[in-house]
C-alpha cells in the first residue's frame, strides 16, 4: 500500500516536472517569437519612417522617368477668313433709303481692279437728274443776273466819284469864278459912280449941273452898290453849294450806292450759294448714278464673297438679285487669298497662356485636315459676347493666327482647328502625367527604391501637357513610377491637410483701394454704398457698365471706328435699329454711349424701386413692370424673397 503510494506520489512529481519544463519551453518560444515579432514591427517601422515599404506581392504599373523633347500646345476650333478683307458698300443714296439690286457678279468669281461687280437700279436717279438740270439752269440765270446787279452799283458808284460829283463841284466853282467877276465890276462901277456924284455935286453946287443929272449920278451909285451886293450873295451862295456838295451831298450820295453795292453782293452770294446747293444736287445725282455700276476698286483684287445680315432668328439679309440694298451697306467682301488667317475662339482657362508670336498648326476639315502652319497675330483682351441666352457660361477669347503660304484651295469660312503651341522644351525631364497625385497645391510620386520598396517623394514641376509633366526638382533620370499613385494612397506618407484660415486684410488696405477706386465726378462705388439687405448681409457689388470705346475697341473687326450690325453683338444687336438714330447701318461712340446710358439709367430705377422690398409700385410680392425705352416692351419680374 505504502509502496503504491509511494509509486503514486513519484509519478505525480515526474509529470509536475514534466510540466514545469513544458512551460519553460512555451516561455522560451514565446519570447523568441516576440523578438522575431519585434525586429519584424521594427524592420516595417523602419521602412515606413524611410518612405518604403515591403514588397508583399505589391506590383503596380509603372513608369520611368526619362529625358525628351516637350511641348504645351492649346487646341481649339476657328474659322478661316481674310486678314486684308476688303468690304464693298453701297455708296448710292436712294430718297426711300432702298435700292433694287439688278445684277450680281457670281459669288466665288476671281476679281481684279475694275471688274464688274453689282448693277443697281438708277432710274430714279434719272428722273432725278432731269429735274435737277433744270433747276441748275434756272439758279445759273438768276445767279447772272445778281452778278450784273453787283457790276452796275459798283459802276453807278465810279461814275458818280468820277463824273457827276466833279461835274458838280466844276458848275459850282464856275458859279463862284462868275460872282467873283461880277463883284470886280461892280466895285469898279461903284467907285466909278462914286467918283461922278462927287464931280456932279461940286459942280451942281455952281451951277454947271443939274438937279436931275445929280439924281441921275446918285441912282448909278445905287445900282452900282446893288450889283455888288448881289455878286458877293451870288458868291456866298456858290460856297455854300460847294461846301454842301462835298461834305453832305456826297457823302449821302457815296453811302447810298455803296449800300446798293453791298445789297446787290449779298444778292449775289445769295444766289451764289443756291447755285453751289443745286450744283451739288446735281454732281451728288450723278455721283449716285455712277454708283450704282459698282466696280472692284484700284488696286484690289480677290474672290467674290456676298455679304450676310444675321441675327439670333437666323439670316435676315443676303445680297441677291432682286433683293435690295441700302446706304453704306456691305454688299461684297474681297478677301485677299494671299493673306489668309483663322479667327479661333480660346477657352479662358487657356487664354493667358497664349501671346503673339507663338507657332501653331492648322488644319482644315474641307482639305482633308491638311496641315498648314501659322503663328499667332492678335490676342484679344475682351471675351467675345454670347450668341444668345444658351451660350455656355465658359467665356471664349477671340485669337487671329495668320496661315503661312495658304493655298489656293483655302476659301474664307471654312472650319479648321488650331493647335497653338505655347512652350517648347528641346529636352527636359519628363514623368508621365498619371504618375503625379496632387494634394492642396503640392505633388508627390511614388518612387520605387531598391527592389522591394517605395517611398513618397514631393516634386516640383515646371510645366505640363496632356501627357507628361516637366520636372523641375524630386525626380532624376531612371526613376520608377507607379502609375496611378492616388489609388494607392495608403502606402503615400503624405502630409495632413492644412484647414483654410482666415484671410486678412487690414483696414489701411481698404482705404487705399477705396482712395485708388473713386475717381472726380464717378458714381459711387461698391465701397461707398451700404450694400446690406435688411438682415445685415452683404450683397454683391454692381457689375461694372460697358465702355463705348472699349467695346469699340474689341468689336470693330474692320477697324473704321464704329460697330455694324454684325460687330455689335449682344445686347445692342437686339435693338441695333433703336440705337441708330442717324440711321446709317452703323453705331458710333455718341450712339453707344447713350444707349449705355440708358441701360444705367433703367439699372439705377431698377436697383431703387427694387424687387423684394415692396416699395408701394407694385404688388404685394413686390413684382414691378419695368419699360424698356429700346424698343417699347415690358419686362415683369417677381420677387422670390
Amino acid at each position: 500500500m505504502a509502496k503504491n503510494n509511494l509509486s503514486v506520489t513519484a509519478d505525480r512529481e515526474l509529470a509536475a516536472g514534466k510540466n514545469l519544463n513544458r512551460r519553460s519551453g512555451v516561455a522560451v518560444l514565446t519570447i523568441v517569437i516576440g523578438l522575431v515579432l519585434a525586429i519584424a514591427m521594427g524592420g516595417f517601422a523602419w521602412f515606413m519612417i524611410g518612405g518604403g515599404s515591403v514588397d508583399d506581392g505589391f506590383d503596380p504599373l509603372t513608369a520611368q522617368v526619362q529625358f525628351g523633347e516637350f511641348a504645351i500646345n492649346v487646341l481649339d476650333q476657328g474659322e478661316v477668313q481674310s486678314s486684308e478683307n476688303v468690304e464693298i458698300r453701297c455708296e448710292a443714296r436712294a430718297r426711300n433709303g432702298l435700292l433694287n439690286v439688278l445684277r450680281v457678279v457670281p459669288e466665288g468669281t476671281l476679281v481684279e481692279e475694275g471688274d464688274f461687280l453689282v448693277q443697281l437700279d438708277e432710274t430714279g436717279f434719272q428722273k432725278e437728274l432731269e429735274q435737277q438740270k433744270l433747276a441748275m439752269a434756272n439758279a445759273e440765270t438768276t445767279l447772272i443776273q445778281a452778278e450784273t446787279s453787283v457790276k452796275t452799283a459798283e459802276i453807278a458808284l465810279v461814275e458818280y466819284e468820277e463824273g457827276t460829283l466833279r461835274e458838280g463841284i466844276q458848275v459850282i466853282k464856275n458859279e463862284i469864278y462868275d460872282a467873283e467877276a461880277m463883284i470886280a465890276q461892280a466895285e469898279q462901277e461903284l467907285r466909278q459912280a462914286e467918283a461922278t456924284l462927287t464931280h456932279s455935286t461940286v459942280m451942281a453946287a455952281r451951277g454947271y449941273v443939274t438937279q436931275q443929272n445929280l439924281q441921275a449920278t446918285e441912282f448909278a451909285v445905287d445900282n452900282a452898290r446893288i450889283k455888288l451886293r448881289k455878286g458877293q450873295n451870288s458868291k456866298e451862295l456858290a460856297e455854300t453849294k460847294l461846301k454842301v456838295l462835298n461834305g453832305i451831298s456826297a457823302d449821302k450820295i457815296r453811302l447810298e450806292l455803296e449800300s446798293q453795292i453791298k445789297t446787290a453782293e449779298v444778292a449775289f452770294l445769295s444766289q451764289k450759294e443756291a447755285y453751289e446747293v443745286e450744283k451739288e444736287k446735281l454732281l451728288e445725282i450723278e455721283t449716285n448714278i455712277k454708283n450704282c455700276t459698282i466696280v472692284v476698286p484700284p488696286g484690289v483684287s480677290g474672290q467674290v464673297v456676298y455679304a450676310t445680315e444675321s441675327s439670333r432668328s437666323g439670316v435676315d439679309w443676303i445680297l441677291e438679285e432682286g433683293g435690295t440694298a441700302r446706304e453704306n451697306q456691305v454688299l461684297v467682301r474681297l478677301p485677299n487669298p494671299q493673306k489668309m488667317e483663322v479667327k479661333a475662339s480660346i477657352n479662358e482657362q487657356s487664354i493667358t497662356q497664349i501671346a503673339v508670336r507663338m507657332p501653331a498648326v492648322i488644319r482644315v476639315d474641307a482639305l482633308n485636315n491638311q496641315r498648314l502652319r501659322g503663328v499667332v497675330t492678335k490676342v484679344s483682351q475682351y471675351a467675345e459676347q454670347g450668341s444668345s441666352w444658351m451660350a455656355s457660361a465658359v467665356r471664349k477669347y477671340p485669337v487671329n493666327i495668320s496661315i503661312i503660304d495658304p493655298p489656293e484651295a483655302l476659301k474664307p469660312g471654312m472650319n479648321a482647328s488650331v493647335t497653338i503651341q505655347t512652350r517648347y522644351e528641346a529636352t527636359g525631364l519628363l514623368a508621365p502625367l498619371q504618375t503625379i497625385f496632387g494634394l492642396q497645391d503640392r505633388k508627390f510620386c511614388l518612387v520605387k527604391r531598391g527592389e522591394s520598396a517605395w517611398e513618397t517623394r514631393e516634386i516640383t514641376i515646371s510645366g505640363q501637357n496632356n501627357q507628361y509633366v516637366l520636372i523641375e526638382s524630386g525626380l532624376e533620370e531612371g526613376d520608377i513610377l507607379v502609375m496611378n499613385p492616388g489609388a494607392h494612397k495608403e502606402r503615400m506618407d503624405l502630409p495632413e491637410i492644412i484647414n483654410d484660415s482666415r484671410i486678412k486684410v487690414s483696414d489701411e488696405e481698404v482705404s487705399q483701394i477705396k482712395n485708388s477706386l473713386r475717381r472726380p465726378g464717378q458714381l459711387a462705388n461698391a465701397f461707398d454704398n451700404d450694400l446690406s439687405d435688411e438682415n445685415g448681409s452683404k450683397q454683391a457689388a454692381p457689375s461694372p457698365s460697358p465702355n463705348a470705346t472699349a467695346l469699340i475697341t474689341e468689336r470693330d473687326n474692320d477697324g473704321d471706328g464704329k460697330l455694324s450690325r454684325s460687330e455689335a453683338g449682344e445686347p445692342f444687336v437686339n435693338f441695333f435699329e433703336q440705337i441708330d438714330s442717324n440711321k446709317d447701318g452703323f453705331l458710333d461712340q455718341s450712339e453707344l454711349q447713350a444707349s449705355i446710358t440708358r441701360m444705367k439709367q433703367r439699372q439705377q430705377q431698377a436697383n431703387g424701386n427694387g424687387t423684394g422690398k415692396g416699395n408701394g409700385k407694385g404688388s404685394e410680392n413686390g413684382s414691378g413692370t419695368t419699360l424698356d425705352s429700346h424698343d417699347g416692351s415690358s419686362a415683369r419680374g417677381a420677387s422670390s424673397h
